[in-house]
């Protein structure tokens, strides 16, 4: 039930939508990377620019040796320049963040919500963030609600290393792995908005955002999928902390129970580790009783055997139990209990794999497209991609900066042999460059070489690093 979807420390001092909040979250965003630069005013852009050439020049002068007495002269008129040029920078960003604060807290404005379908049917919603007031909105008001009401997300490694921890032990258990069924479209809101406007804490302007956003929701969807006053946006940021706030209750209902060891849940997936059943229940009935009071906060609980897969009810109290994997978060657990203990293998989940194996289908078919046009190009995104794809990279050049990749992303993996099977399908991709490039089967040679030295294992096992810059990160994902 811990969540962190906001992990920086951002001090504001109060819940306004004010250019000086306004100022803390640009520079949180566009050190993400969420700010295009050139959807920023022209004045802001062009003092950028200058910058970025007086910048230059400095490194240049800086280094020179034996400076000449101009040349000494120069660098401190410079030095200056960069100086002034920064408190200029400031200043338009400041103006520039002042007339967005006037144009959120003008009568009248509100979010606009578009609408999409997503690959499971599921109705999925997104907001203008090209428009600054949008972004720079839904950004404080995220932090209002966080802040208000302390919710935030669980630690997803943090779940998966105490699973592993608790499932590697001598103590015999039950296990129960489920989901939440339609889990954003099933909050009642006759039971949600009392927990938000009940709170004297937050902001009359906050609780206005919400209830126009969740207004527009009701008045967008298809209400034959989700019922009339029930459900919040899947996909607008504020939702995940809207859906903490509404199950805080029910986790700490179950957490406190006696006889459960650990309690998780990452949004919809819950997973419970249990040393004892109440006297006379069995596990079955057990869960049956924990369907039930779900049902009272009107959600519903997957149950053991539908279609979805997700729901797992395991005795891990009887000696000699195997059972079959289960796919978890990312992780496929390979779960078995002898005489002595109960053990857990972590590999990858058939989903994680089918992902990996995706991305280098589409590096290679982008290496195919591009060669006809620019090989030097092509040679470069494709092992830039490859790179990316089975290695490490840090997201900002930092030294607090996270580290992301094959091994960060997967760092409690134990089944070695899952990394083989994406190595022997790299390898065994074709790859054709174009037909018409001179000496192609000299390069493909080329190509197919460089490619069988690249191993998932042994890069996962020295944890490779690459350096790659932000820009640079968004162009390669965007053909992976």
């Amino acid at each position: 039930m811990e969540i962190n979807l906001f992990s920086e420390d951002i001090n504001m001092l109060d819940q306004s939508f004010s250019a000086h909040n306004f100022e803390t979250i640009y520079c949180l965003e566009s050190r993400k990377g969420n700010i295009n630069v050139q959807t920023m005013p022209e004045q802001y852009r062009e003092v950028l620019v200058n910058l970025e050439e007086i910048k230059r020049n400095l490194s240049i002068l800086k280094h020179k040796k034996n400076k000449t007495q101009d040349e000494m002269l120069e660098l401190d008129a410079k030095k200056t320049e960069f100086k002034n040029l920064v408190e200029q920078k400031k200043d338009v960003l400041r103006n520039y963040l002042e007339t967005l604060d006037k144009q959120i807290n003008a009568y009248g404005f509100k979010f606009s919500l578009n609408k999409f379908v997503a690959d499971n049917d599921k109705e999925v919603y997104t907001l203008d963030i090209a428009s600054h007031t949008h972004l720079f909105a839904i950004k404080q008001l995220q932090y209002n609600i966080r802040h208000t009401f302390k919710v935030k997300q669980s630690n997803r490694h943090s779940i998966l290393a105490n699973v592993k921890t608790f499932l590697n032990s001598n103590i015999p258990v039950y296990v129960i792995r489920t989901d939440i069924s339609s889990f954003y479209e099933s909050i009642p809101h006759n039971r949600l908005m009392p927990m938000i406007f009940g709170n004297t804490l937050l902001s009359n302007k906050s609780k206005a955002f919400i209830k126009g956003i969740l207004g527009e929701y009701e008045n967008i969807k298809d209400h034959a999928l989700v019922s009339p006053f029930q459900g919040i946006p899947r996909g607008i940021g504020i939702s995940s902390y809207l859906s903490e706030l509404y199950m805080r209750d029910i986790d700490t209902n179950i957490a406190c129970r006696k006889e459960v060891m650990y309690y998780a849940r990452y949004v919809d997936d819950i997973f419970i580790i249990l040393t004892s059943l109440p006297v006379g229940t069995s596990i079955d009935q057990y869960y049956a009783d924990m369907t039930r009071f779900f049902q009272t906060y009107g959600l519903s609980l997957k149950q053991p055997g539908d279609e979805s897969g997700k729901c797992r009810i395991i005795d891990f109290t009887k000696d000699n139990c195997v059972e079959a994997p289960m796919n978890y978060l990312g992780y496929c657990l390979y779960m078995n209990r002898n005489t002595k203990k109960l053990s857990v293998v972590y590999g990858l989940s058939d989903t994680k794999k089918a992902r990996y194996r995706k991305k280098i289908d589409n590096a290679i078919n982008h290496f195919e497209t591009l060669c006809k046009c620019n090989i030097k190009q092509a040679y470069c995104d494709l092992f830039d991609s490859l790179n990316m794809i089975t290695g490490n990279f840090k997201l900002f050049k930092s030294k607090s900066s996270v580290k992301v990749g094959l091994f960060y992303n997967n760092d409690l993996l134990d089944r070695k042999e899952d990394l083989d099977e994406l190595t022997i399908y790299l390898k065994e991709h074709p790859i054709e460059p174009y037909a018409g490039l001179k000496d192609c089967t000299n390069v493909k040679a080329k190509l197919v070489k460089r490619i069988s030295s690249i191993d998932f294992k042994q890069r996962w096992q020295e944890r490779k690093m690459f350096s790659f810059s932000l820009q640079r990160i968004q162009e390669i994902e965007e053909w992976l």
